[in-house]
């Protein structure tokens, strides 16, 4: 009609998996042409299909990270979109989190979202209420899903089974049964740093005679043929090392240990004994910090630097885990329980419990201690939390990564 607006919609559909996908006709095309149906009905209110097709098939919708969907987004970032068309609202996503943040972007662009079969328009608050229902059953679906998940996990780990994941010093994976095998040229490094903290050395003793050794830590090739080299030593590293059960042939869930199927590198008496020791480094004797000799002070400040250090956001992204799990576990109902509980404000709540919207790998790399220990501002990465695409996440944070592994600049007091 003329002085009709025109509303430019684009169709997006989803396929969980590839069956079917080379057929003549499939369920994308079938998603597609019903969503065409529909445009045509709104026809009249000036409704019309863009030609350009997104289109993810074998892609799950528990995630955003979706070749299509991601140029999606960017259309519509560059305003090229004005309503997403889609079959159901799960083909968008599953995640009540990640449509939340969706749906957010939607809306900051000025675009409407329209479930065809479901008579969803996010237009008025009818369809905001029937979409949040929608969504929260879809979420359910999927905490079942990650729940059978998860005790299929427990259940091989009873059995010894090692269920992937980085390979650590000492252990390859092996390539035909997929379990651990031992790396002869890793494991003496192991004894060694095992032997050296179970006889008393300190974490700097131990830290030097890696480095007259030449000796790094674990170097491997992902799947995809991405090189991870060695590095030098950490204290952090240590730490890790020392309180590892896999090196007696053994597996930790949780708070559970079990017998690993994989072999183990040193004996369980050893593993006792070093780990005795290392308790040393975490809580000197108080008698011994009251010494009033001369090099007392000396002596206390090396104690200090030889625990193991944690860095701001590693504690602030554990303190969000932890969070996550009271409210999980009923200990408070949502995040104003959390701020009264911390005496802190909501809003700051939310500031730490968004780091949980970081890519599981930087989460991972953040909680392990594999950033610079005191170069990382939070502001910078509760920006980064932001970003809705894990892959422009992990973008950025090496950018982030790469700038903080710069050394300061001097300067000049002229």
């Amino acid at each position: 009609m003329p002085g009709t607006r025109v509303v430019r919609c684009a169709i997006y559909a989803r396929k969980s998996t590839e069956e079917g996908l080379s057929q003549p006709f499939n369920s994308l095309d079938a998603q597609r042409e019903s969503a065409e149906a529909y445009i045509l009905s709104q026809r009249h209110m000036g409704w019309t299909a863009l030609e350009r097709r997104y289109e993810d098939g074998g892609y799950t919708g528990a995630n955003l990270e979706r070749p299509a969907l991601r140029a999606l987004m960017e259309d519509i970032e560059s305003g090229q979109v004005d309503c997403v068309v889609v079959y159901k609202v799960d083909r968008l996503s599953r995640s009540l989190l990640d449509f939340a943040r969706l749906i957010g972007m939607f809306e900051e662009h000025g675009v409407s979202l329209v479930s065809v079969t479901q008579q969803l328009n996010t237009t008025d608050s009818l369809g905001r209420l029937t979409l949040n229902i929608l969504l929260s059953f879809a979420q359910f679906e999927r905490e079942l899903i990650a729940e059978r998940t998860r005790d299929k996990m427990r259940a091989a780990r009873r059995k010894g089974k090692w269920l992937g994941g980085q390979p650590i010093l000492g252990y390859d994976v092996d390539p035909e049964r997929g379990g651990l095998k031992i790396n002869a040229g890793e494991a003496p490094r192991v004894g060694f740093i095992f032997q050296q903290i179970a006889e008393g050395k300190s974490a700097h003793e131990v830290l030097d005679g890696l480095s007259r050794r030449s000796w790094s830590t674990k170097q491997w090739v992902s799947r995809s043929g991405r090189q991870h080299p060695g590095r030098a030593f950490k204290v952090s590293d240590l730490v890790r090392l020392v309180q590892n059960v896999m090196y007696v042939g053994k597996l930790r869930d949780g708070e559970q240990i079990y017998q690993g199927a994989h072999a183990g590198i040193i004996d369980a008496e050893l593993w006792e004994r070093a780990n005795t020791a290392f308790k040393r480094w975490r809580a000197p004797a108080r008698d011994q910090s009251r010494n009033s000799s001369p090099n007392g002070t000396a002596e206390r400040k090396a104690e200090v630097s030889q625990r193991p250090s944690v860095t701001r956001i590693s504690r602030l992204l554990a303190l969000a885990l932890k969070m996550e799990q009271m409210i999980q576990e009923g200990t408070v109902k949502n995040y104003s329980g959390l701020a009264h509980l911390g005496q802190v404000s909501r809003a700051r709540i939310t500031q730490v419990m968004n780091l949980l919207q970081l890519a599981p790998d930087i989460q991972e790399e953040i909680l392990l201690g594999n950033t610079p220990e005191d170069r990382l501002r939070e502001s910078a990465i509760r920006k980064l939390s932001g970003v809705v695409l894990w892959s422009e996440q992990r973008d950025r944070w090496h950018a982030l990564l790469r700038a903080a592994s710069k050394p300061p600049a001097l300067r000049c007091c002229c």
